[in-house]
């Protein structure tokens, strides 16, 4: 093959990936982006626009320490996205969203939008409480573990990958649930493990989450548990979420 026909080989196979995918791609996106990805077959849908009725009021410590919040605060806007409303009956509330349903292992498509203004700070929740941080890091060459894609707390993330407010943007991840012994706690071999990527960049590959260091560390390892959205006074948006379940094999954690 020649030079001209690989290149050309490589502009067809791109091309048909763009047209699976989505949506036509802005200049910004690269031809990894999986902005609009529509659910596959079996996979469970979080939310599509219409309605929350996968979610429910999350309660932890701070947020809704009397765990007495039934009703969900937050709202449907424009572009079949949610948006976080920071008062509740006239009074200013906090709120995170959680799913009612619990996962094991999954892959985790989502896509979000910063605001124009302040500083996006929002997070996703996978597993039993890692933090997935999500805020306007974009232009910075060294991100942190408080910036855009790091797991908080936990691991910068491999490349700053975070786009500006104003443009949607997209996660993908891949999540091992830890393995628990007959004691109830996390074996020695069995940590969870977690693969993600940030607008179609990969910021976290294979990573073993052996260590509990953020501060919601005192939550336990579980077989399952649920996604959940973060409010952290930013009107950050959400949309096209949906999650594919697997099933875990003992040889593929054994081979960790």
């Amino acid at each position: 093959m020649t030079q001209r026909e690989f290149l050309f080989s490589q502009f067809v196979l791109t091309t048909a990936f763009l047209v699976t995918a989505g949506p036509p791609i802005t200049a910004q996106d690269t031809s990894t982006s999986t902005l609009g990805l529509a659910p596959p077959d079996g996979a469970v849908v979080l939310f599509d626009g219409t309605d929350f009725d996968a979610w429910k009021p999350f309660s932890w410590q701070w947020i809704n320490p009397n765990d007495d919040q039934q009703e969900i605060q937050w709202k449907l806007v424009d572009d079949k996205a949610m948006e976080i409303a920071f008062q509740f009956e006239g009074k200013r509330r906090k709120q995170f969203l959680c799913t009612k349903q619990t996962f094991g292992d999954y892959r985790l498509h989502l896509e979000f939008q910063l605001p124009e203004e302040g500083s996006g700070n929002s997070g996703v929740f996978f597993g039993p409480l890692y933090e997935l941080q999500i805020l306007n890091s974009t232009g910075k060459e060294s991100p942190g573990m408080g910036d855009c894609g790091a797991i908080y707390q936990i691991r910068v993330p491999d490349v700053n990958a975070g786009l500006g407010p104003g443009v949607w943007q997209t996660i993908d991840l891949e999540y091992q649930a830890a393995d628990i012994g007959r004691n109830g706690f996390m074996t020695e071999k069995g940590a969870a493990r977690v693969t993600i990527r940030l607008n179609g960049k990969l910021i976290h590959d294979d990573v073993k989450l052996s260590l509990r260091r953020n501060k919601y560390a005192a939550f336990p390892e579980e077989p399952t548990s649920p996604i959940v959205l973060q409010e952290h006074g930013s009107n950050v948006k959400f949309r096209n979420i949906w999650v594919v379940e697997k099933s875990a094999t003992a040889e593929s954690r054994q081979d960790k």
